[in-house]
């Protein structure tokens, strides 16, 4: 028999040889973009929580929010821009379908992680697994979803 390639689906007799991989495909790829979703809308309501209403989002991570001066004002920016950074790098991985996106996110993740870790190693910081597991968790998450994606594209 003679065998059509055209790209990856392989056409023998009148037999397509991916039209019963394609649906699944389909599912998995769905299912990966499920968790960056999620860590888009938590984060960009973070960041925004972050400048709107300072206290009731720093309730959330587990700290206090300083009186006010400079560290006030180090705090809401660096914690709202983190989180505003990595929902919009996931929203567009999500939109453009490019993989090269959930890189930042995933950097971020990963470096909190090893802070997270270093501070409690060298410098007397509690060590609290339940912060850095779930980062590296996302990262995992994140990297899968990348290689749902696709090959990156030409910008």
């Amino acid at each position: 028999m003679h065998t059509i390639r055209i790209g990856n689906l392989a056409m023998t007799g009148f037999v397509l040889a991916t039209t019963r991989k394609a649906p699944m495909a389909r599912y998995i790829r769905l299912l990966a973009q499920l968790p960056p979703a999620l860590l888009a809308l938590i984060f960009g309501a973070q960041g925004i929580m972050w400048l709107i209403r300072p206290t009731s989002a720093a309730r959330f991570w587990g700290f206090p929010v300083p009186e006010g001066g400079l560290g006030l004002s180090s705090m809401i920016g660096a914690l709202a821009s983190w989180c505003l950074i990595i929902a919009l790098c996931l929203l567009l991985a999500l939109i453009r379908k490019q993989r090269i996106w959930y890189y930042p996110p995933m950097m971020m993740f990963g470096l909190f992680a090893i802070g997270r870790i270093v501070a409690g190693v060298a410098h007397g910081a509690p060590l609290l697994p339940e912060r850095f597991i779930p980062e590296l968790v996302f990262v995992g998450l994140l990297f899968l979803a990348s290689r749902a994606t696709g090959a990156p594209r030409a910008a």
